[in-house]
């Protein structure tokens, strides 16, 4: 069952429109400077981490791929627009909830997000806030952010979301959509990793169109059976030192075919050169790598660089 939180989407519509849309600007004018994604001036190809935001991927060959920086990152501009566009719209969503009398928690302390970490650190995530005074359940609940293409939005919402969204109650808007758990499982897994760490009983997600800027808002209880099993599943992606099954051995498959990972999974080229694809080193359980060969802990610095006593990993 999806539960849509009609009384949040109604009460950040009434605020925006009372003023038509002055206090929603003005916290907007305080919120956007703390978006440091969003300006940020140099970029990391590897994250040294396996992440919440992706954990819920079909193929668990591609996330052991990236935890193992098997390929660095190298987006077209269009793609690195859209993720500056994500970051740019959290303090919108931040700014719309506030504006709406909502309180939001997105900081532990200045500039530090609330963060996950497990399996020593090699695994973990952060979080978009935490919000008080949602009208659709009691107590704290995380907030999850996401911005949807066109037809990602309607698998999500419904092609009746606009006349849903503003009058559920009239015969004949019933939802029509799938909802997150069922349309984007990856963002559904994230939110479960997060309550279950912080102990929350429900999220609100919402989700806004790219092309129209429709708003959508779901409350997503907490589900220990899979926060439970991704963080098992993560477990078993970090400590093992062959990669994992293809999901389909078959580069003409539509996943493959789209995945990065593709042309050194299929071995049409070499991995990049570093201590992850080495396969003297190993991450260890307290959260560093070690190299066998040198029996030394390595730094992040000392990952990237490797040396000339390289060994490829089996790939």
């Amino acid at each position: 069952m999806v539960t849509i939180a009609h009384k949040t989407l109604a009460a950040i519509r009434t605020a925006i429109e009372a003023d038509q849309g002055a206090k929603f600007r003005t916290l907007l004018r305080e919120l956007l400077p703390l978006a440091e994604d969003a300006y940020r001036g140099e970029d990391d190809p590897f994250r040294s981490h396996l992440g919440a935001s992706v954990i819920g991927d079909d193929c668990a060959r591609k996330l052991w791929y990236g935890f193992h920086w098997t390929t660095a990152a190298a987006h077209t501009d269009r793609i690195l627009r859209l993720f500056n566009r994500g970051h740019l719209e959290e303090p919108r969503f931040v700014a719309m909830l506030a504006a709406a009398g909502i309180k939001v928690y997105q900081y532990k302390a200045p500039s530090e997000q609330f963060k996950i970490a497990l399996h020593g650190g090699h695994f973990g995530g952060s979080l978009d806030g935490v919000a008080e005074s949602i009208a659709e359940v009691e107590g704290p609940v995380l907030l999850e952010f996401k911005t949807h293409s066109a037809k990602s939005f309607n698998k999500l919402a419904g092609n009746n979301w606009a006349a849903h969204s503003f009058a559920p109650e009239q015969s004949g808007n019933g939802f029509a959509g799938e909802g997150v758990r069922h349309s984007k499982f990856t963002h559904y897994v994230q939110m479960q990793m997060y309550m279950a760490a912080y102990q929350l009983q429900h999220a609100l997600y919402l989700a806004v169109c790219k092309d129209d800027d429709s708003l959508y808002a779901e409350i997503v209880p907490t589900d220990a059976a899979i926060s439970d099993a991704f963080a098992n599943r993560a477990r078993e992606i970090i400590f093992a030192q062959e990669p994992p099954a293809r999901i389909k051995n078959d580069p003409s498959w539509w996943q493959c075919k789209f995945c990065d990972k593709a042309p050194v999974c299929y071995g049409k080229v070499a991995p990049a050169r570093n201590c992850r694809t080495c396969v003297q080193s190993e991450a260890l359980h307290a959260g560093t790598w070690f190299c066998h060969l040198h029996q030394i802990t390595l730094d992040k610095t000392a990952q990237l660089a490797g040396c000339p006593e390289y060994g490829a990993r089996k790939l």
